[in-house]
């Protein structure tokens, strides 16, 4: 048993919600401004999308899997964050890390929130893996986070588990790691989509990026 204790209560509630409006407030703002107008490096197809389309991605275990990954941290900052309002800070499942580590994690918190409400920008079509991809004037993201790789959220997903891990100490955070498994077959069963919907266009993108992490040009 240990005292949660290690960032002080501003630090952490400022942080979190601070985080939850940057991903989830202003992207539908921005998008409002932008009106019709489409972010740099969008690719628009128009007419119905093919038959395999109309339906949700995927098969239905792979879904879940990684949909629990992506819900499950938030499942655990929203009762780290009612501990520390509350002040019931004695949690069973905390590693008391040193200070600097939580800083570490903080400031990936940070770096991750900017990185995925960038990915809810230049998306114009971003949809959660449970849901059925637009149909029609489908738009191909290319630029902010998607110049660098396919699945930006995703990969944020995974990394969110570790630095929410630094900053709280929370080893409970780890179990949504197993929804991630998952993940390898879901983002590939959204390529196959991708690459019936662009053809070419998608060949020659994927080509250029990696799934979840940057390629390394030789």
């Amino acid at each position: 048993m240990g005292d949660f204790i290690m960032l002080d209560i501003f630090t952490f509630l400022f942080t979190v919600f601070s985080i939850w409006t940057l991903k989830f407030i202003l992207p539908p703002i921005i998008k409002r401004i932008r009106g019709n107008n489409l972010p740099k490096g969008s690719i628009i197809i128009t007419g119905n999308a093919p038959k395999n389309n109309k339906q949700i991605v995927g098969r239905r275990l792979s879904q879940l899997a990684v949909g629990f990954g992506i819900l499950y941290s938030y499942i655990i900052l929203i009762d780290l964050t009612f501990r520390y309002i509350s002040g019931f800070w004695i949690y069973l499942f905390i590693i008391n890390l040193p200070i600097w580590v939580n800083w570490i994690g903080l400031i990936g918190l940070w770096v991750l929130g900017v990185w995925v409400t960038l990915t809810f920008i230049y998306n114009v079509n971003y949809t959660a893996c449970t849901s059925q991809m637009k149909e029609i004037n489908y738009v191909l993201a290319t630029s902010g986070p998607y110049k660098y790789v396919r699945h930006p959220a995703y990969i944020a997903g995974v990394f969110e588990n570790l630095f929410i891990f630094l900053t709280t100490g929370a080893w409970t955070i780890f179990f949504g790691l197993i929804g991630f498994i998952a993940l390898p077959h879901q983002a590939k069963e959204e390529e196959k989509i991708l690459r019936v919907k662009f053809g070419e266009i998608y060949g020659d993108y994927a080509s250029k990026t990696g799934r979840f992490f940057p390629k390394i040009k030789k």
